[in-house]
């Protein structure tokens, strides 16, 4: 009985011991994988920040560009539509 018990405990110790190196390997790679993830929000923010910085400046350009060399006149006279006054009573 003793040499089952000392086999089984020897197991035992293999198993945790295997399993406590595949967790240190999962929690060093999941580390790993959640800096190269940061490091990726981080490139992808400034992407976006580049591409806005284009539009602003494209739009500052339109800005500055004259209708008129465009071949763009004014309008004659503006008018809006009028909007039509909700009715006072209803039938709810």
């Amino acid at each position: 009985m003793p040499d089952r018990t000392l086999s089984m405990l020897g197991y035992s110790i293999g198993a945790l011991v295997a399993s406590y190196l595949v967790l240190v390997v999962v929690t060093v790679s999941m580390a790993a994988w959640q800096t190269n993830l940061a490091m990726e929000m981080h490139e992808t923010e400034a992407d976006i920040a580049r591409l806005e910085s284009r539009y602003y400046d494209m739009v500052a350009q339109i800005d500055q560009t004259d209708p008129g060399t465009l071949g763009l006149t004014k309008p004659l006279a503006v008018t809006y539509a009028s909007m039509q006054q909700a009715p006072a009573v209803t039938l709810r």
